[in-house]
Parts: C-alpha cells; sequence; structure tokens
C-alpha cells in the first residue's frame, strides 16, 4: 500500500473531479467507519451517529445497516480479504481498508445490492484518501465479487475454533468460552443471533399509563405485539422511539426482554411502603420500572458516574418518576446503607456479551482478561449490596451476560459465606431456568429475544449478622 496523501475522514468519500458522486448512504457510512476505527463506539443508539445526520429515511435505513453490518462481521470480511492479499490486512492504509470492508460486506451479505455500485463507490472512496488505491481495491473487490462466497464458504466450514469465527465473526477466545459453557448447539443460535438484527423491545410505563392505551398512541406509527410472559413489554417495528411523541411523554421506554424480568425478579421482594435500593443504576431504565412495579416504595438509586447520574435524573423526569438519585460509588457507602433495605437490586458492570445484537462493536473490544477483572468486580460489588439487606429482605443480581465466571459463581461466592439462600425462581419462569443452575435464570438469544441475561434472588437469613 501506498502512504496516505490526506484528506481525513471529512473529504474521504468523495469521487475525483469529473467522477459521479458516491451514494449518500454509503458516504456516511464510510465516515462512520472511519471514526469507529479511531476510536469511537458503536452501542445501542445507532440514531446518534452523526455522519448519518441529514440523510432522507431510507438512506438513513441503509447508512445504518451498512455500518452495523460491516462491524459485525468484519471478522468474516477479513478472512476473505485476506485471502486475496499478500501483506496482512494490519498493515493496510485505514482509509483503503475500511473502503474495502464497506464494499466487501455488501458483496458478501447484501443480496440487493448492485456489485458495481458498491465496488466503484468504494474505488473513489479509498482514492480520495490514498495514492494509488484505485487498481488495487478495483482488483481485491472485483475477486469478492466473483469468488467471495465461495472463499467464505470454504473458511468457515467445519467445527474448528479457526471455522467458528470466520462463520460467526467472532475472536476466536470468545466462541471457545461459550461453546464450552452452552454446548455447541446453543452456542451456535447465540452466535447466529448475535450477527442477526436486534429485537426492538419496550416498556410500558405503569405510572404514565397502561398496555391498551400505549399500543393506541404508538398505532398510527409502530407495528407492535405483546410479550408473552411479561405484562409491560412490546416488541416494536418502526422509525426510531426516541423521536416519537410518545417516549417523549414519558409513557414508554426501551427495555430489552432480560432487562425487564430482572426488574420484575427484584420488585417481587417490594412490597408496599418498602425501601428499595437500585445499585449501578444508571440509565435508571429498571429504577424506573421498580417504582411502577411497586407503588408506594420508597426507592433510591445510586451511580457513581456523574455523566450517568445525570442521565438517568433525566430519564426518571421523563417517565414522572419520583426517587432519591445518590451519586456515589458502591463500593464507598456509608454504613448507614447497612441492613435497612427490603429489596436490592444490583445490575452490576459486564462484558455485555449478551448485547452483541445491539452493540456491533463490543465483540472486539472485549478480550478474555476482562471477563475475569469484571467477575472480580462484581464479587466485591455484591457483597457490599448484601450489606445493605436487612434480615429477610432480598438481593436481585443481574447481569447481560452469560459466562459462568459473572454469573453462578459470582452469586455461589456469596452463598459460600452463610447468611443466604437462594430463591428458586424456576417454577416462576419456565424456559428460562439455567440449564446448569436451575433455581438462577439465564436468557439466552435467539430463544428470550436479542439480548442475554443472568438473574438470581437471594434471599437474607432472619437473624443473619452483617
Amino acid at each position: 500500500m501506498s502512504a496516505p496523501r490526506g484528506g481525513g475522514a471529512a473529504g474521504a468519500a468523495r469521487r475525483p473531479r469529473g467522477a459521479e458522486p458516491v451514494s449518500p448512504a454509503r458516504a456516511a457510512a464510510y465516515r462512520a467507519l472511519l471514526r469507529l476505527r479511531s476510536g469511537g463506539r458503536l452501542d445501542e443508539s445507532l440514531a446518534a451517529l452523526p455522519e448519518l445526520d441529514g440523510l432522507g429515511e431510507r438512506d438513513r435505513a441503509l447508512a445504518n445497516e451498512l455500518v452495523t453490518g460491516t462491524v459485525k462481521r468484519r471478522g468474516s470480511i477479513d478472512a476473505v480479504l485476506g485471502a486475496y492479499t499478500k501483506a496482512p490486512l494490519r498493515h493496510a492504509d485505514s482509509r483503503v481498508l475500511e473502503a474495502l470492508r464497506l464494499a466487501a460486506y455488501q458483496l458478501l451479505f447484501l443480496d440487493r445490492v448492485p456489485a458495481y455500485a458498491a465496488v466503484n463507490d468504494a474505488v473513489a472512496m479509498a482514492m480520495a484518501g490514498t495514492r494509488g488505491a484505485r487498481g488495487f481495491v478495483n482488483a481485491i473487490l472485483r475477486r469478492v465479487a466473483r469468488e467471495g462466497g465461495a472463499t467464505l464458504a470454504t473458511l468457515a466450514a467445519g467445527d474448528s475454533a479457526r471455522a467458528w469465527s470466520v462463520r460467526h465473526s467472532c475472536p476466536a477466545w470468545l466462541i471457545g468460552l461459550l461453546r464450552a459453557e452452552l454446548g455447541d448447539e446453543a452456542a451456535e443460535r447465540f452466535f447466529l443471533a448475535a450477527n442477526g438484527a436486534p429485537e426492538r423491545c419496550l416498556r410500558v410505563n405503569r405510572l404514565k399509563g397502561d398496555v391498551s392505551a400505549a399500543r393506541a398512541e404508538l398505532g398510527p406509527t409502530f407495528v407492535t405485539h405483546e410479550v408473552p410472559g411479561l405484562p409491560d413489554a412490546l416488541l416494536y417495528e418502526g422509525s426510531p422511539l426516541e423521536r416519537s411523541a410518545v417516549f417523549r411523554a414519558g409513557l414508554v421506554t426501551p427495555q430489552s426482554r432480560g432487562s425487564q424480568v430482572a426488574g420484575l425478579v427484584a420488585a417481587a421482594g417490594a412490597a408496599s411502603g418498602a425501601r428499595v435500593l437500585d445499585l449501578c443504576a444508571a440509565p435508571g431504565t429498571k429504577t424506573a420500572q421498580l417504582a411502577g412495579l411497586a407503588p408506594g416504595a420508597s426507592v433510591t438509586a445510586v451511580d457513581a458516574d456523574a455523566g450517568r447520574v445525570e442521565t438517568l435524573r433525566a430519564n426518571l423526569s421523563r417517565l414522572g418518576v419520583t426517587a432519591d438519585v445518590v451519586h456515589a460509588d458502591v463500593l464507598e457507602l456509608s454504613s448507614a446503607y447497612d441492613a435497612s433495605w427490603d429489596a436490592v437490586l444490583l445490575d452490576a458492570p459486564c462484558s455485555g456479551l449478551g448485547t452483541m445484537a445491539s452493540r456491533p462493536d463490543l465483540r472486539w473490544r472485549r478480550r478474555r482478561e476482562d471477563v475475569d477483572r469484571l467477575a472480580a468486580l462484581q464479587k466485591r460489588l455484591l457483597a457490599r449490596a448484601a450489606r445493605c439487606v436487612r434480615p429477610g429482605g432480598t438481593l436481585t443480581y443481574s447481569v447481560c451476560t452469560l459466562p459462568r465466571a459473572e454469573t453462578v459463581d459470582v452469586v455461589d461466592d456469596l452463598l459460600r459465606g452463610g447468611g443466604w439462600v437462594a430463591d428458586d425462581l424456576g417454577p416462576a419462569w419456565p424456559g428460562l431456568a439455567h440449564p446448569a443452575a436451575g433455581g438462577y435464570l439465564l436468557l439466552v438469544p435467539p430463544a428470550c429475544g436479542s439480548t442475554g441475561f443472568f438473574v438470581a434472588r437471594l434471599r437474607r437469613a432472619g437473624g443473619a449478622g452483617l
């Protein structure tokens, strides 16, 4: 590859003088990929991608699909591109590499995109930032167009870790971990779901209305479906929910199935008049759910991040929730919190591996050591949360991830110290019981939506000391 000529991301999506302009959707997607490569994150809010501002609805939807698909399928794409290049891809100029990836995604995974359009736009975008890119990019992508599907099928065939990694576009360490813990069949289904479109699920805010009222308000713009077993949940299709009047009015809020299950489990320990503590509470989705499920309860939400606390306050205000909000580190809570709460929810920081469908770049940011590092933190947080629970009260632990180190092992570590019993949640939640520890819940996509979740509820023995 030749040295870059310059021009940066802002000018990297224009054709050379005299040529037709690059498609607006591809140009916006390309700029977004360059920004993400330089340190940006692509989490849940695709509507917040600034590169997509000003696009029409159709171009915006295509650009969203191009960005998320290219990021999710990077492992598969790079395997195919690497088969056609002499030098390792990591040595490629970033602007050329992202143009190649964007076009290869379209050629390999989007049947409706004409090959010539994807190739020509990629050549133009790469040329705008790097000398001599035209022939190289054109030659590679012509091969992808002719042979890429067969090459991908060959590389992804078989049962080896490498084949699984190419087939599902995930790091080998993650493939190995979840195959070992879930078994091959469940792991295969999970990875397939992780590469699909995330389910769009919302919760109706009981403080503002019921499901019937919400469906009536959503009806003109959104298609909705109720979710068996979740009384306040609706699956929806349509434009971004955050732009709607019903969202701004606080009648609905986005919340995955797994998150709603965690809130329901925690709320079962909070009768009217109870004192409820939500730890690591931002952005406040479960805090608001608890307030709606336990009318008359006194709810306190605690989070350590100042920016996220402000988001929490704003969300509670939009949803009409009255709660005490405390900016504090859970590990540094004063002794005034000890043995004072009827129900405590700890939705702990975690690896987030259950959310890969909605957080496309997460699989590339996580490392195997993150799982053990976060598990150690979770044990400390759960131990501190346990001290807050009064005798006879409940402690709910939830995480949006699947590895045993961050789920069963964390809870079992607390139970070994004595003074606690685990509630058997399996009978109340048929089909969600953990396959290896049935008293806990494990939601594994796609059977339970597109977000993986673990939930356990513990009960403090009546005479347990601090």
